[in-house]
This record gives C-alpha cells, sequence and structure tokens, in this order.
C-alpha cells in the first residue's frame, strides 16, 4: 500500500502543471509560484511580484517619479533587471 502511495505522489510531481514553477519576484526576489504570483504593470511591463506589499512598492516609485533611481539601485545591487 504504500508502495502505491508513493507511486502516486511520485507521478504527480512528475506532472506537475507550468503554475507550480517557482520564479524570482520581481522587486524582492524572493521564489514564489507562478499561479499564485500577484501581477503589476511597473515601468511599461507587466511585472511578477510575490505579494501585494512588493506591488504597492513598485506603485509608490512610480506614483513618485523615481523609476530611474529604482533601476538604478537594481543595477548596482547585481539585480538583473528583465528591460
Amino acid at each position: 500500500m504504500l508502495h502505491w502511495l508513493t507511486s502516486l505522489v511520485g507521478a504527480d510531481r512528475a506532472g506537475q502543471k507550468a503554475g507550480s514553477e517557482k520564479l524570482p519576484c520581481f522587486h524582492c526576489g524572493d521564489l514564489v509560484r507562478r499561479r499564485r504570483a500577484v501581477h503589476a504593470q511597473f515601468d511599461g511591463a507587466e511585472r511578477l511580484l510575490c505579494c501585494h506589499g512588493c506591488a504597492a512598492i513598485l506603485k509608490t516609485v512610480e506614483q513618485m517619479g523615481m523609476v530611474q533611481q529604482y533601476r538604478e539601485q537594481k543595477r548596482q545591487a547585481g539585480v538583473a533587471d528583465d528591460k
């Protein structure tokens, strides 16, 4: 019985959907499953984020007109910008 359950779980994991793929949050870098990611527009592109807190930070950065400073800080920190 245990072997049967183990094989079922293994088969389920092997067939995981693309939504369970983990991606880094655009803002903080924490890993988030694609299906649970928060989608937000920032600097003219859709970004995947781990939470609404990170989305609020990006919205505030845009509202304050600080996108260039934000991108420069990410560059200095060695974080790749996908734009």
